[in-house]
């Protein structure tokens, strides 16, 4: 698994939420990222159990930043931004740029053509937004 791998594991278990995925947190990155290094697989868990613990504060930026609303966004797009906006804000272990562009790859790889314009825009904005709002 590599860490694109382990941020897509991510937002697919973020993405089985949305229809009541109750399957433990482990055996979801086992079945579906086949983690080959430890340090990947807690990547992973991290995401997960961050993007959960503060989900409604990343809605609250999502539902701020985009220009038409999350209410007609897809499901698959609102995952892929609550994993991204979670990495960008909290764990800022990449470059924000790099952090972006990850997540912009997911969305053309797992979303419509459309998606990867719509990821960049929002989690640039989130990022530029909040970054004003920790200056002031």
């Amino acid at each position: 698994m590599s860490l694109r791998k382990a941020r897509a594991t991510a937002v697919h278990y973020l993405y089985s939420t949305e229809f009541d995925n109750k399957d433990d947190i482990d055996s979801f990155i086992e079945f579906v990222g086949h983690p080959k290094k430890e340090n990947e697989k807690e990547l992973t868990k991290k995401l997960i159990k961050g993007t959960l613990k503060n989900l409604l504060y990343i809605d609250s930026l999502i539902k701020k930043y985009a220009k038409s609303g999350d209410d007609i966004m897809s499901l698959i797009d609102k995952a892929i931004l609550r994993v991204g906006i979670y990495e960008l804000l909290f764990l800022k272990q990449a470059h924000p740029i790099i952090t972006i562009n990850e997540y912009v790859n997911i969305a053309k790889e797992y979303s419509k053509d459309s998606s990867k314009a719509l990821v960049n825009a929002i989690l640039d904005r989130v990022y530029k937004g909040e970054l004003e709002n920790e200056s002031e």
